[in-house]
């Protein structure tokens, strides 16, 4: 969130190049792996010079972080804009946001990912970690589904989409995208209830 409220505080310009080097590595990863691509590359593409390109970011792999943030960042708040309330409808929109959103990177970018996988997982389940948070704090305290804490829901529910997400994208065939979420959706939403007492060991 405050990642966010940082960069709507950006002048327009710095957002403007940022958005270039942006496209500018998207459209390279496109043609190239991204072990392959240099720094200078990226400048080109984008018709800035080295320097510039270093004033916004230190590497290559933090210009990559902060693409695949604003990527996803975009894509899930399209289907469930700020102030959305928690529904299962809305769970189902986000895991299919993150099915379709894999498989769109497994385009651009065909497996292996090498350093792409845990850059694009660190910012896939930040971003829903905070919308999930968000929802679970905002639940009526007597909500059958509400967790115990909405931080420890959110970050369970994180992890459990996500990797749902990623075996769905990783099979030869999968199943089409909306079948699958109405297959793992029942399970997704059984982690948010409330855990049982467990008896207190002997």
């Amino acid at each position: 969130m405050l990642l966010k409220q940082e960069e709507k505080k950006l002048d327009p310009r710095v957002r403007r190049t940022r958005q270039l080097l942006q496209q500018a590595l998207m459209a390279l990863m496109a043609e190239k792996s991204f072990q392959a691509i240099t720094v200078q590359d990226i400048a080109e593409r984008a018709t800035v010079n080295r320097v510039t390109f270093y004033a916004h970011f230190a590497d290559k792999y933090a210009l990559l972080e902060y693409a695949i943030r604003e990527m996803i960042q975009q894509r899930l708040r399209s289907q469930v804009p700020e102030g959305t309330l928690f529904s299962s409808e809305n769970l189902a929109r986000l895991i299919l946001t993150v099915c379709e959103f894999l498989a769109e990177i497994n385009r651009r970018c065909p497996p292996p990912h090498g350093q792409l996988g845990p850059l694009m997982e660190k910012q896939i389940k930040v971003e829903l970690y905070e919308i999930l948070r968000t929802w679970l704090a905002e639940m009526p305290a007597g909500e059958s589904s509400r967790p115990a804490t909405p931080e420890l829901g959110a970050m369970v529910t994180s992890w459990a989409i996500y990797g749902a997400a990623v075996q769905w994208s990783q099979q030869d065939r999968p199943v089409p995208a909306g079948e699958f979420v109405q297959q793992v959706l029942p399970l997704i939403l059984a982690s948010l209830q409330p855990s049982a007492k467990l008896p207190a060991p002997s």
